[in-house]
């Protein structure tokens, strides 16, 4: 972000695409972890448990060129051969007084994860110890430096959203590709809009509610200056207010692929706020439309997508990109994107 302590407004447009929240799970909540999903696939029930996911990005620094890009990135793809099991990780940080804290954790985050989630730790548990993790590492580096953390699992049917600070995640689920009508064009089309993540700042009811309930206080939104109420590092901030006031333990929500409909394919976007500022879920529906190059990623299946050409893919991240400092963005940039394809 460009500053931690900016004020900055968020589009209030009414979206007329169905948008749906997650919800958040807690560590006992089933699916626990990659052992749940192996069951679940093993078991052969019906519905959709083979993913494959191609995954492209796109980032910009922020307008005027104040700092250097402080915005990072996260993709990974592990394979559990005990358990016969991909699962994919994706997702940005935001990092603020320099880019100290989330270069660190960015280059960090993912072997972190597949190490704990291999060794049988619930998905919960697993991010939970990582932000720590990640945080004793940041003690060493920089003491103001401090970073928002969005990241995504994907494994079999199966999306957790862990979310520290004001980053999104957005799932668009895809309706089936349609051959173009006599004398019109064909363009995909979103069924509905899966917010896997909800912003955590301290002017928002709940986080104020948590902060006072930790020992701390909220000023004109935030916490001494601070307006992200879950962070790495910031340890300036943290010094000044009570363990916990400023978060470490993310919270995470899950989505499951043939919960409510069976979609095939669907678009994750996981973006850092420079994005949210401008962006709202009815504009992804529209550049995802706009985008008509995407019915081929739409028209492979299973091992051909992982094959083919994703130039599609990478313009609709750019895409996201450049209407956002069109839409006139002053912060850094950055969206990762994953075609998803279940079956």
């Amino acid at each position: 972000m460009a500053s931690r302590f900016s004020l900055r407004g968020r589009g209030t447009k009414k979206d007329a695409v169905h948008e749906v929240t997650a919800p958040v799970v807690g560590t006992n909540d089933q699916p626990a972890g990659l052992d749940d999903v192996s069951k679940y696939i093993a078991a052969e029930h019906d519905g959709p448990h083979k993913v494959h996911v191609q995954v492209a990005h796109s980032t910009v620094m922020n307008w005027g060129a104040r700092h250097d890009n402080e915005d990072r990135w996260v993709s990974s793809a592990e394979a559990c051969t005990d358990r016969a099991l991909e699962f994919h990780t994706i997702g940005v940080l935001d990092g603020h007084d320099t880019d100290a804290a989330s270069d660190l954790v960015s280059r960090k985050l993912p072997g972190v994860i597949a190490k704990l989630l291999k060794e049988g730790y619930s998905v919960v548990e697993a991010y939970t110890r990582a932000m720590q993790e990640l945080e004793d590492a940041l003690k060493t580096v920089h003491s103001s430096a401090g970073t928002c953390v969005l990241c995504c699992t994907i494994a079999g049917p199966f999306i957790w959203c862990s979310n520290l600070g004001d980053c999104r995640a957005v799932l668009m689920t895809l309706k089936p590709a349609e051959k173009a009508k006599a004398g019109s064009v064909a363009v995909p089309q979103v069924g509905k809009v899966h917010w896997l993540s909800i912003d955590q700042k301290a002017g928002m009811q709940a986080e104020r509610l948590r902060i006072e309930k930790a020992g701390g206080s909220v000023l004109d939104g935030r916490v001494h200056g601070l307006e992200p109420s879950r962070t790495l590092g910031d340890f300036d901030v943290k010094l000044e207010v009570k363990d916990g006031v400023i978060s470490t333990v993310p919270e995470i929500r899950l989505h499951e692929f043939g919960s409510e409909e069976l979609p095939e394919q669907a678009i994750l976007v996981c973006a850092t706020d420079g994005v949210w500022d401008v962006i709202s879920g009815q504009d992804l529906c529209n550049l995802v439309a706009a985008r008509k190059e995407l019915l081929d990623l739409q028209n492979m299946r299973g091992a051909s997508l992982m094959k083919g050409d994703l130039r599609p893919l990478q313009e609709f991240a750019d895409d996201i990109v450049k209407f956002s400092v069109g839409k006139g963005s002053r912060d850094d940039c950055t969206a990762v994107v994953g075609f998803i394809s279940v079956s």
